[in-house]
């Protein structure tokens, strides 16, 4: 909860007295002999010259963002009862009626209700989601009408997607959406910095940076989640999606999935329903974890840098990816050692199962082939390997 200071100033004014002038007792005996002047009171609204940038962001695209509601039905003695279990926030991508939000939103929903800016209530319809990316789209019927009978087409406006990749830290971040419930809430504040995919940082294991993260100091609270973060263009840059926390409220430190990551994923939950994840098929840790004596016990050298296979599965054993072969206990945990060390992927070196993850993720779909390039026995070599479909059972390993 931010903080704040409320200051008061006293200011003194000095007269300094030269010959021939009043002492300064006398100009105050003066002054209080003399009639009190009327005070001059404003008695018209002075217009407002605020050029805060949130104030044309939010004037240009409130409509756009929506509260979305997520119903559960309920058997009871009487029968079936709609109950709300949760809130959140969406904006609309298109004249068709369909909504981005997070998967998170709307995922244990039975139904759904989309409430507009003017609070406008209409039920929605699930059309995709990416529990991995934490993203969904649904949609509303944009020849609805409202309690008046007033159609609502005019009211469906759509927003701008920004490049992402252009995102730099210390650019104005504001967010709209409805934190704790309170509709059509505007706050602000900076790109306070950028999470790269697969960052393995202590706090990012919290979360699931796929795609990578905006990081933002703009006020996101429970009930923001699914709502634009905006440029000062007015422009989203991301998806509002989690907050780290030790209260549960707001410290300043807010996600976002950048608009690429949506740019990419929501056109085939649009097509398909859901996103069809690539899959290498390998079960890997990251050597940088891997102490000098662990290290021995694996066989692995003391500057050797990339992530160890354990185990190949899929696509990955099928091009000859080697996981480990020679069973060791390491802190009563049992590893596979003896595998491939990856250290490159399409030539970009990898040094943590995270980046090799998210490469993957980012670059490539299922059917596309990739090079993992290998060290075996000391020696360096290239694998080409065809990727599949990430089966909808199959846990997710790191590394993928």
């Amino acid at each position: 909860m931010r903080r704040f200071l409320y200051h008061a100033a006293i200011a003194l004014l000095l007269v300094g007295c030269s010959s021939g002038q009043a002492s300064p007792t006398a100009n105050v005996a003066a002054a209080q002999q003399q009639p009190a002047a009327a005070p001059q009171l404003r008695t018209e609204m002075q217009p407002v010259s605020d050029t805060n940038p949130a104030i044309t962001v939010y004037a240009q695209n409130g409509a756009s963002v929506v509260n979305i509601t997520s119903i559960a039905v309920v058997l009871t003695g009487q029968g079936q009862v709609t109950q709300p279990q949760g809130i959140g926030s969406g904006f609309m991508l298109d004249t068709h009626g369909r909504i981005l939000t997070n998967n998170h939103v709307v995922q244990d929903a039975d139904q759904l209700a989309v409430t507009l800016q003017d609070k406008t209530t209409l039920p929605a319809t699930l059309i995709g989601r990416d529990p991995d990316n934490d993203l969904a789209v649904i949609q509303i019927d944009p020849n609805s009408t409202d309690e008046q009978g007033k159609s609502i087409s005019d009211r469906v406006k759509p927003v701008t997607l920004a490049d992402s990749d252009q995102v730099v830290i210390g650019q104005t971040a504001i967010a709209v959406g409805s934190p704790l419930g309170l509709q059509q809430t505007v706050t602000e504040g900076i790109v306070s910095a950028r999470r790269e995919p697969g960052d393995v940082s202590e706090a990012a294991l919290q979360l699931e940076l796929l795609g990578g993260a905006i990081q933002t100091d703009a006020a996101i609270n429970p009930g923001n989640s699914g709502g634009p973060l905006f440029n000062s263009a007015g422009q989203v840059i991301g998806v509002d999606s989690a907050i780290l926390s030790q209260s549960g409220g707001n410290e300043g430190i807010g996600f976002a999935i950048p608009s690429n990551t949506a740019r990419r994923v929501v056109p085939e939950l649009i097509e398909t329903g859901h996103y069809r994840h690539p899959f290498l098929g390998i079960t890997a840790i990251p050597l940088s974890l891997i102490g000098p004596g662990t290290r021995q016990q694996l066989g692995v050298a003391a500057n050797q840098k990339g992530v160890l296979v354990l185990d190949s599965s899929g696509p990955a054993a099928q091009a000859g990816i080697q996981g480990g072969n020679r069973p060791v206990v390491i802190n009563g945990e049992q590893l596979r050692a003896g595998g491939d060390i990856v250290v490159a992927v399409d030539g970009q070196p990898v040094t943590t199962a995270g980046e090799l993850r998210a490469y993957i993720e980012n670059n490539k779909h299922p059917g596309n082939m990739v090079t993992v390039t290998v060290e075996r026995n000391g020696q360096r070599m290239d694998v080409v390997v065809t990727l599949t479909e990430r089966p909808p059972s199959t846990p997710q390993p790191v590394g993928r």
